[in-house]
């Protein structure tokens, strides 16, 4: 069975990825004109090799500026399409992550994305502000109290109050945090899908920043209340591979000692990290 057959032509604004929205554009025009193919496509948008759109969808080949127009005008995509379509393109190519989060901002700021995923700037947030995760956290707490000077008095440095009232508000969106019946902010068990590659890249850069923040600690935390500590081994591969599933079960204890605690007073952040000095050649 063709599962593009009768379909409407594909949203470019339901995508994160350009080379599968290109694929799926394709199957929609071959679906609708058999004649439509790779060479057809080729000789409509002016390339060279009969095979460029495919070896772009396999992701052999990238996309210029220039290929860019190509596909757009070939494609027949609106001003505001195409306008997204470069966005799309750039972040997907991006080598490295200051371009690849100039491009992901891009990408969440666009209005047609934004009419399809309403929520995709508060999740987008979520994870590229390193302190909304602890602020969630610190609801938890029984000393804890709804008042954005509060709360960002709590964190050192300290955060802005504008920052804790966005904070607040994307959560709410989010359903990370509810309001019980007396109208107090409670934590709700809520999980977000972050397969997707705009969400994947973000949470890298929260790995940055919880790491950096790990550093920081040595010289602003007393060592009474932290524990950091390194240390240098050589190790076989099948070792290695042991001693990371050991550290996904010590997480996995750490966290059921974390949920069993039913009197918090402090919020924490754990950070284990695990990699390779020298590899083997």
């Amino acid at each position: 069975m063709d599962v593009y057959k009768n379909k409407a032509i594909p949203c470019i604004f339901e995508y994160d990825d350009y080379r599968q929205f290109l694929h799926d554009l394709y199957q929609f025009f071959k679906n609708q004109r058999r004649t439509f193919s790779y060479r057809y496509f080729a000789q409509r948008a002016g390339f060279s090799s009969p095979n460029f759109l495919k070896l772009v969808i396999e992701g052999k080949r990238n996309l210029s500026e220039r290929s860019i127009e190509k596909f757009a005008v070939a494609f027949k995509l609106t001003k505001i399409e195409t306008d997204f379509f470069n966005i799309l393109v750039h972040f997907n190519q991006s080598s490295s992550e200051k371009e690849k989060n100039h491009w992901a901002k891009q990408l969440l700021d666009s209005k047609g994305f934004n009419k399809i995923h309403p929520l995709k700037q508060a999740e987008y947030s979520y994870y590229a502000n390193w302190y909304y995760i602890p602020i969630r956290e610190l609801i938890s707490l029984k000393t804890f109290q709804e008042d954005p000077i509060w709360i960002a008095q709590q964190f050192r440095p300290e955060l802005t109050v504008e920052q804790v009232k966005e904070a607040l508000i994307h959560l709410e969106q989010l359903q990370m945090i509810q309001r019980n019946l007396t109208g107090n902010l409670q934590q709700k068990v809520k999980s977000i899908t972050t397969g997707n590659e705009v969400h994947s890249n973000l949470i890298r850069q929260y790995h940055k920043a919880m790491i950096q923040k790990g550093a920081d600690s040595i010289d602003l935390v007393s060592r009474e209340m932290r524990e950091v500590s390194s240390v240098c081994i050589p190790i076989s591969a099948d070792k290695r591979e042991e001693i990371k599933k050991r550290i996904q079960e010590f997480r996995r204890e750490i966290m059921a000692i974390a949920e069993n605690d039913k009197d918090p007073e402090s919020v924490y952040q754990m950070n284990i990290q695990w990699f390779p000095i020298i590899e083997k050649e």
